[in-house]
């Protein structure tokens, strides 16, 4: 079966072939397996580039054990129930949602490129905590690195000032991520991520205005916010809207003649069902795993369930085996 391959194949090819940086090389390798049509034509490539990226890693391992820099590289490592990652031009306001939504107190400025590398905070929402990461400022040339932050976020929030032209900054940030093959819309190729934008500095007749014209133009394709970091203006809505896009569900666990605590569930994506509850305890749980029963508000109040049954958002499980 031919591979097929598209255009966008090859020109990122081409800049892997020139990249001299190991960090770089992984960029352009994600960027080739994202585009490439899944099929059983592919298979042989697919897995060509998968050790290509392997490799690179663990070249990049040995020189951070021999102290080599491998180059200037950031990437943030993932925690909590998800990771949202700020996406914006500069001076977007980006730092202070961070600090509004989190318990970070990183530096803001009123003036560009204040944030010069990645700053983390965590969300609390809901007893879960959703990771928030503040990138650099998106502008021409920016380094791959940033693009790589941006692929390995779950949700990509993008940040508009609302007092500026949100429609014509918006298309600026989407033809830079479509140029490293980074959608927010469905492709047949390329990662599409799913996106929240948010108008920022929304408070003011002048931001009123432009937030309307942009909603009535993008409402009805993107979840968009209207948020105010002065004020706190959408700021519980926002926290809402990260927690729905990154579409996952919180399990609590009982042990047998007990009650519920209900303080620190499992998180799991949407759709799980209780053997993948077991699963994240444990892969003996889930070999072990004889029944559970299941207790919620809709029809549950502590019957057997079977293992394949689909699990909902506040579900509560008591594991047997």
């Amino acid at each position: 079966m031919p591979a097929n391959l598209p255009p966008q194949y090859f020109d990122v090819e081409e800049k892997y072939r020139t990249a001299k940086e190991p960090q770089e090389k992984i960029t352009y390798l994600q960027q080739l397996l994202s585009i490439i049509p899944k099929h059983k034509g592919t298979e042989k490539l697919q897995a060509e580039l998968k050790t290509k990226i392997k490799k690179l890693k663990e070249t990049i391992a040995k020189q951070k054990k021999s102290k080599g820099s491998g180059g200037a590289w950031y990437q943030v490592e993932k925690q909590g129930a998800g990771q949202a990652v700020l996406v914006g031009l500069p001076n977007s306001g980006k730092s202070s949602v961070l600090n509004t939504l989190t318990n970070a107190h990183v530096d803001v400025g009123n003036y560009p490129f204040t944030t010069k590398l990645p700053n983390v905070g965590m969300m609390e929402y809901k007893n879960i905590k959703i990771q928030i990461v503040d990138t650099p400022p998106l502008y021409s040339d920016a380094p791959p690195w940033l693009f790589g932050i941006y692929r390995n976020g779950d949700i990509l929030v993008i940040l508009l000032d609302a007092k500026k032209d949100v429609s014509h900054d918006f298309q600026i940030i989407r033809a830079a991520l479509e140029e490293k093959n980074i959608f927010i819309t469905d492709r047949t190729y390329g990662d599409v991520k799913r996106t929240v934008i948010v108008l920022n500095k929304s408070d003011g007749d002048t931001a009123a205005h432009r937030s309307t014209s942009f909603l009535n133009t993008y409402g009805s394709d993107f979840d968009v916010i209207e948020v105010s970091t002065v004020d706190s203006t959408g700021v519980e809505k926002l926290k809402s809207a990260l927690f729905a896009a990154l579409d996952i569900i919180r399990v609590y666990t009982k042990k047998i003649g007990k009650p519920v605590v209900r303080d620190d569930p499992i998180v799991l994506r949407r759709g799980a069902t209780v053997l993948d509850a077991a699963e994240y305890i444990h892969k003996d749980f889930r070999r072990n795993l004889k029944f559970a029963r299941l207790w919620n508000d809709a029809q549950y109040s502590g019957q057997r369930v079977e293992k394949s049954h689909v699990l909902a958002d506040q579900d509560v499980l008591e594991f047997h085996v």
